[in-house]
């Protein structure tokens, strides 16, 4: 009898501490991020956090916008985060990361061996590229002048760049990936045009930064289990074999 009553007020505790976790993500971002719910990170994040039975109501904005949405206290969590961003909070353990590298018409036969060789070209990052890749990438678009832009819509870079509208992009290669072959299956490109990558970048890795200690907490509990089970690789196999395939 007294075990029950025990493992009742276990449970009755843990159901009156679960929590809808108000969580910002980038709108931009499949296959990480779409937004009727699902992507690689979207998974992680929920099914981290249903760890605790918690659950998120999820807030698609812009990444500059993000920051300032947490720092004013609008949200209860930002997703894709990097623990030297500045922001007063309990960041969680690195969960994820993006690999960025920059991107050609093979057909141009650019040559970019390192960072510096950017500034001989037009090139286009995602939405505050010059704060979240490196220092040296951050000088270079700088003295690169108006050769260098930022957008939020990430789709656009690789419109612009296949449609040689500019010369360079630089994002996160399954990113790259997912949107062109978006929109070779669209027909808005042709399937035969090839494009070149050049590595420049170490993956940056990120965190989700919380306004709760203990929701944060639960979060890196919940990372743990899902890689302890398996289920953090099966959730990028699944996004990858779904994905990354130009559908005919």
């Amino acid at each position: 009898m007294i075990k029950t009553i025990i493992l009742a007020s276990l449970i009755l505790s843990s159901t009156l501490y679960s929590k809808e976790v108000q969580t910002v993500f980038s709108y931009s971002t499949p296959p990480y991020v779409f937004k009727d719910g699902s992507g690689i990170v979207m998974t992680i994040v929920k099914e981290a956090l249903a760890n605790k039975s918690h659950t998120v109501k999820p807030v698609f904005v812009n990444i500059g916008r993000s920051f300032e949405m947490f720092k004013h206290g609008y949200v209860d969590a930002t997703s894709i985060i990097k623990k030297n961003s500045g922001l007063k909070a309990y960041y969680s353990e690195y969960f994820m990361q993006y690999h960025n590298a920059a991107f050609t018409l093979k057909s141009k036969q650019y040559e970019i061996k390192k960072m510096s060789d950017l500034k001989n070209y037009y090139f286009i990052a995602f939405q505050g590229a010059k704060k979240y890749l490196s220092k040296k990438f951050a000088e270079v678009a700088v003295d690169s002048g108006s050769k260098y832009s930022e957008v939020a819509d990430q789709r656009q870079q690789v419109y612009k760049l296949l449609h040689g509208r500019t010369d360079v992009v630089v994002m996160d290669r399954h990113i790259f990936r997912f949107y062109k072959n978006g929109l070779i299956a669209q027909g808005k490109v042709d399937k035969g045009i090839e494009t070149e990558l050049f590595e420049l970048f170490q993956p940056t890795k990120y965190r989700t930064a919380f306004k709760d200690k203990t929701i944060r907490d639960d979060f890196d509990e919940g990372i743990k289990a899902l890689k302890n089970s398996g289920r953090y690789d099966e959730i990028y196999n699944d996004y990858s074999t779904k994905y990354f395939e130009v559908k005919k």
